[in-house]
């Protein structure tokens, strides 16, 4: 479990100095050259019809009738597995050395997620198990068709006015995003240096 801890934490710092790289990079464009960023927001802002493409991926399969026939053998494996995670996640896990507060709220954050997803799930197979037609029930009340078409829609004018602001701020914002980019990656190094120290003392 350790060793699992340690590639989530190097992977969570990595992926944050690459994500405040690339901040910097569009501070300095959007300080230097907001045209070329109006140019490249043309350029990538076509429709694209992906309905005939994806038809043959989203094939209509039926597997509610096989889970409620063969409850029992279905629920057996999700309640398995679900015992087994809350298990690892609250008897198992031991409490990580402190790499630093960022570092720290991943962790605890991503150990919450295993115990919800444990919780979930033993709750899921649990119900499947002794109760297939409450399991029933609820996926026909879930099955609700949503039409969503006018939430991106607006969404898409939100994003076209607040477009237009960074735009007319553009060195603002430039130097705002600049400022924490640059905090994100001082910050991320020096976890990941202070990682490495202690991942060295300890070998």
């Amino acid at each position: 479990m350790p060793a699992v801890l340690e590639i989530i934490i190097r992977v969570a710092e990595i992926l944050t100095i690459i994500a405040g790289s690339a901040g910097v990079c569009l501070s300095l464009m959007l300080l230097f050259s907001p045209g070329l960023i109006l140019k490249a927001n043309r350029t990538l802002n076509q429709p694209l019809l992906t309905d005939s493409q994806l038809a043959a991926l989203n094939p209509s399969v039926n597997s509610e009738s096989f889970v409620l026939r063969h409850h029992a053998v279905c629920s057996v494996p999700l309640i398995a597995g679900s015992s087994y995670i809350l298990l690892i996640f609250f008897i198992m896990t031991p409490v990580p050395a402190r790499f630093g507060l960022f570092t720290d709220m991943a962790l605890e954050c991503l150990i919450l997620l295993g115990k919800t997803a444990g919780v979930v799930g033993l709750a899921a197979g649990l119900l499947l198990f002794f109760s297939p037609a409450a399991v029933k029930a609820l996926g026909q009340k879930a099955n609700i068709c949503f039409d969503t078409e006018p939430v991106f829609n607006g969404l898409d004018t939100v994003c076209v006015d607040v477009h237009a602001i960074i735009m007319k701020y553009s060195c603002i914002f430039g130097l705002v995003g600049m400022a924490v980019s640059a905090a994100l990656i001082i910050i991320s190094v020096v976890n990941f240096l202070g990682t490495s120290a202690s991942l060295g003392g300890r070998m």
